[in-house]
């Protein structure tokens, strides 16, 4: 079996000035003080340990275990993006992992951004380890409770259709919220509470849980700055196409004329058939 990847038990053979020799009893690692999370260790002794390929491309012990493994499922923090690359994952050990741009949607605007968590489990190719985003199936059976119906969960994304975001909580619970519920775009990995609506057979179901004055009046300056920009005036109103709406404001057809009506009731703007005037 390929040791690349894996989480085993190996035992110290000799210590070295820079490090330590371990074996499984047929394979032999290098593990570098470095990496031994500061346990001075004897021959003889038993450890778990981590195998990677250290920059020279070289398989090492790590004893700082990984968020994901190559047989486990876990979260990686976006450490780097690279436009061409894809992003760097931080997944607890002293090298990055990469997320592939071919495992990335093509929109970059739905890529994660530096501090995202990233579902992830790990894959070797060509002697190299990756990671690869997590799916529903990989989650099944890891959660250990529902969630409770009303309550509200910090989840993140980790798959963004046509009919909505599905998310999973730190401990693997699957949500998914529709499209029509959702206030703006999200992208992968970006951190939502979620307030849980429904138990499905193998998931929940869910709302976006949000303070509705502050988000209100986040989407006002939205669009006065909008308007601002365009000498006062500009040709949308609340029949403007969704899509529209979405790549001007990044908000929901719902959000948009709820700030919209806001805005008017307060004499801000005025709206006319074919535009909005600011009037302030």
């Amino acid at each position: 079996m390929n040791d690349l990847g894996r989480i085993k038990k190996f035992k110290v053979t000799r210590t070295t000035k820079l490090g330590y020799m371990l074996t499984d009893g047929e394979k032999e690692y290098f593990l570098h003080r470095n990496e031994s999370n500061y346990r001075d260790l004897q021959e003889g002794d038993g450890v778990e340990a981590f195998i990677y390929a250290d920059k020279k491309g070289r398989l090492a012990a790590t004893l700082y275990l990984p968020t994901a493994t190559v047989e486990r499922v876990g979260f990686g923090t976006v450490a780097d993006v690279s436009a061409e690359y894809g992003a760097f994952l931080n997944i607890g050990i002293s090298k990055d992992v990469l997320l592939s741009a071919d495992d990335l949607p093509g929109d970059l605007s739905v890529w994660p951004k530096q501090g995202d968590r990233i579902a992830c489990i790990l894959k070797v190719r060509r002697g190299r380890l990756l990671a690869k985003p997590a799916t529903k199936k990989d989650f099944l059976g890891l959660a250990k409770k529902t969630l409770e119906l009303g309550s509200v969960q910090a989840a993140f994304v980790y798959r963004i259709t046509a009919s909505g975001i599905n998310l999973v909580t730190p401990c693997f619970n699957v949500i998914f919220v529709h499209r029509g519920q959702l206030r703006k775009e999200y992208r992968l990995g970006e951190k939502v509470e979620v307030r849980i609506t429904a138990r499905n057979e193998d998931d929940h179901s869910g709302i976006i849980h949000f303070d509705r004055d502050k988000q209100i009046a986040a989407d006002r300056e939205k669009i006065i700055a909008y308007l601002k920009n365009k000498d006062g005036a500009a040709a949308i109103n609340e029949k403007t196409s969704p899509l529209v709406i979405r790549k001007l404001f990044g908000l929901s057809k719902r959000a948009f004329k709820t700030a919209l009506k806001s805005l008017e009731e307060e004499g801000i703007i005025e709206i006319q058939e074919d535009k909005i005037i600011l009037l302030i």
